[in-house]
């Protein structure tokens, strides 16, 4: 009975602030209770006569018509069907797209990464439409869908499932399409199961047909692939391919198909530009005992790439062979013809229905990629070069900031000015290659909006009355980073700094654990939500996510998850992203890049390592923000002690560069905070530190 309730506790089932039950992801403050708001000019009101559409929205009727159409009579296949499913992922179920493969936001106008649509036919030429995302896109799909479109709310109560919609919607006898290229394993077995106990039946549909209303899809990038150096990699691609052979042959595995793009970049030491901030190009991969075949545009390769893979060589171990990227379904279908392939490795998270279903069940090991475990756990030069990138990017931030507090008062920033502001300092930095995803540069209540991304409709000045976040990161040959830092320019109300203290007060005690090895993340965010859920209030975001070494912005280990790569490894690097938000008022977010280090510990029990958290970004918090009487002894330690490490660190860089004025800046914003300015223990209801036990009881029981 007590291990049961540990269990709940620990997986987050239900958490009990002040007595009362509250459900993880509900977002309803205490003293805000959830109304129905005007929609002003941002927020669609389809319920007003006349209907209220924002300019921001995009009118889809006749979109939706011609896809009806298609649906109809389409010739694809024998039959028409009812009901069309379009994923917001392209054929390697990537979370960043490029412009062409972003069919979800082309027919319905929502923008969001994560969402899926459903388009319904009444063989008449009409139908419902509807989409299916979660919390940090709400407010973004109500400014961004027209009133064709349903908002299917995920995580709020009564809302159902996109199976159970289309139960509902089709009765029994129906036929539902999706493409295969672009469907999870999972999400096809969920479909087909739940559809099939109704009598639907699904189909792949095996031409896309949002392409074909499509008629000004860009074409696809005819960027370059180049190779990365052993400078920046620290391993050779032969030295990363045998690591990942012996892992095969512990599985016993003949074949292992890689379809996730950063893998493929990783496990050949290439990166390429097909897909916006993300240094990745359109490939797949194939590995066997003895070959390596690379499916790619062939045009893409060049002298350098053909050099460093050693293409002209004999076929052997240490050869790379390339075949052309639309073939990769035809080699897997031969590849399970082949009688000595006996057992062919597929990656359970990252391969389409499409590909899984050209390998019989009795050949399939189906499980988490060994790539995705390898490239998460960063060498020695990966995580210097993770270290020297941030320090660079921390130059450019501070600089920024510092830019900010002399220009807000004179109302001349926007949120777009300031973002491309950052992004001219970043780019002045040595080996920068771009953004690692949009910036999020959002002031008042476009802060609410988790990933909101400024555009000329919703464009605001940065004022000395509004709270100011701004989300952002660069790609650097040697490292990826992602900081976020939330600041006012003027007098912040009481409330603003209270929740933003509370925030920070999170993310302090998720530094301050320390964890068994092999701890998965799923048991280490409940130190960085107490503060928050003692005061009734929560986020409704994941606390953080793994970083790539000049790739993918977000990758693996993730604080939710419960299996795959486990953040209790030594050399992984993590973010660390608390939060609050404030519908139509503000956003608060912090976010500081951490890696995983041994903790230093006065005892090793029967010899084990226990970890801890390292910060990796180094810039400043804001003082004014901080209600220091919230504070115990031990968060306001581990804040100094942070502000020195900027110091220490980023300050001689500052010199170095010749930016003398930064350095007299984060100077005067890195001083020490007295001791006389907290409590004796701190304002903190006994609820946090009913979590703080919890977090470390769930540790114990991780492993």
């Amino acid at each position: 009975m007590h291990s049961a309730v540990i269990i709940l506790i620990c997986t987050g089932a239900v958490f009990f602030v002040r007595g009362e039950p509250v459900s993880e992801g509900d977002g309803v403050h205490p003293r805000s209770p959830r109304v129905k708001r005007a929609p002003g000019d941002t927020e669609r009101d389809c319920t007003a006569t006349p209907q209220y559409i924002p300019s921001t929205a995009k009118d889809t009727t006749d979109l939706l018509r011609r896809l009806r159409e298609g649906m109809q009579s389409s010739g694809h296949f024998a039959g028409s069907i009812q009901a069309y499913i379009i994923p917001a992922g392209d054929a390697h179920l990537s979370e960043y797209i490029s412009e062409r493969d972003q069919r979800r936001a082309f027919i319905s106008g929502m923008s969001g990464s994560a969402g899926t649509a459903v388009v319904t036919n009444d063989g008449s030429g009409g139908g419902k439409a509807a989409v299916w995302t979660d919390s940090r896109y709400f407010l973004q799909a109500e400014q961004q869908l027209d009133c064709n479109w349903i908002l299917m709310r995920q995580g709020e109560e009564d809302v159902p499932t996109i199976e159970e919609w289309l139960v509902s919607e089709l009765g029994t006898g129906g036929r539902v399409g999706v493409d295969p290229q672009l469907v999870s394993i999972k999400l096809w077995e969920a479909l087909e199961e739940a559809l099939t106990d109704a009598r639907i039946r699904l189909f792949g549909v095996p031409h896309n047909l949002v392409d074909d209303v499509w008629d000004d899809r860009p074409g696809p990038s005819q960027a370059p692939v180049f190779p990365l150096g052993l400078e920046y990699t620290g391993k050779s691609w032969e030295d990363k391919i045998s690591d990942v052979r012996e892992k095969m042959t512990d599985e016993n595995a003949d074949a292992l198909v890689l379809t996730k793009l950063d893998e493929v970049a990783w496990l050949f030491n290439l990166r390429g530009s097909d897909v916006p901030f993300n240094p990745v190009f359109f490939a797949y991969a194939i590995v066997t005992a003895d070959t390596a075949v690379l499916y790619l545009d062939t045009n893409k390769v060049t002298d350098d790439v053909t050099s460093h893979l050693r293409l002209g060589c004999a076929t052997g171990a240490s050869c790379v062979q390339v075949a052309a990227y639309d073939t990769l379904l035809t080699a897997v279908e031969a590849l399970a013809a082949d009688s000595t392939m006996r057992k062919i490795w597929i990656s359970s998270a990252s391969t389409t229905y499409a590909v899984f279903s050209k390998v019989p069940e009795s050949k399939q090991i189906l499980d988490a990629s060994p790539v995705m475990k390898m490239k998460s756990k960063k060498n020695s030069v990966e995580q210097q070069g993770l270290k020297n990138a941030h320090i660079r990017d921390a130059v450019a931030k501070c600089e920024y900031l510092m830019w900010l507090e002399d220009a807000v008062p004179g109302g001349s920033v926007t949120e777009i000015s300031g973002a491309d502001y950052l992004q001219q300092l970043r780019s002045r930095q040595r080996d920068y290659m771009g953004l690692s995803f949009p910036s999020i540069s959002a002031s008042g209540p476009n802060g609410a909006v988790v990933h909101y991304r400024p555009s000329a409709e919703t464009n605001r000045a940065v004022t000395t009355s509004d709270v100011y976040l701004i989300d952002s990161g660069g790609q650097y040959k040697d490292g990826t980073t992602d900081v976020t830092r939330t600041l006012h320019f003027g007098q912040p109300t009481d409330y603003q700094r209270e929740t933003y203290t509370l925030v920070l007060m999170g993310a302090i005690n998720e530094f301050l654990q320390v964890f068994k090895q092999g701890t998965f993340g799923i048991r280490l965010q409940q130190a960085a939500r107490a503060p928050l859920f003692s005061y009734g209030l929560e986020f409704g975001h994941g606390l953080g996510h793994g970083l790539g070494s000049f790739l993918n912005v977000h990758e693996d280990p993730y604080f939710r998850s419960t299996e795959g790569v486990p953040v209790g490894e030594e050399g992984t690097f993590i973010t660390i992203e608390p939060g609050y938000y404030e519908d139509g008022q503000f956003g608060i977010r912090l976010e500081t890049l951490a890696m995983v280090k041994e903790a230093d510990t006065k005892y090793h029990y029967n010899g084990r390592t226990y970890l801890t958290f390292e910060p990796v970004t180094l810039v400043p918090f804001q003082e004014k923000m901080i209600k220091f009487d919230m504070l115990n002894e031990k968060q306001l330690t581990w804040l100094n002690d942070y502000h020195r490490q900027v110091r220490e660190t980023i300050g001689p860089e500052l010199q170095r560069q010749g930016k003398d004025d930064v350095y007299d800046w984060l100077m005067k914003n890195t001083q020490p905070f007295e001791t006389s300015r907290i409590t004796s223990s701190g304002a903190q209801p006994v609820a946090s530190v009913f979590f703080i036990v919890i977090a470390v009881v769930c540790s114990i029981f991780s492993t």
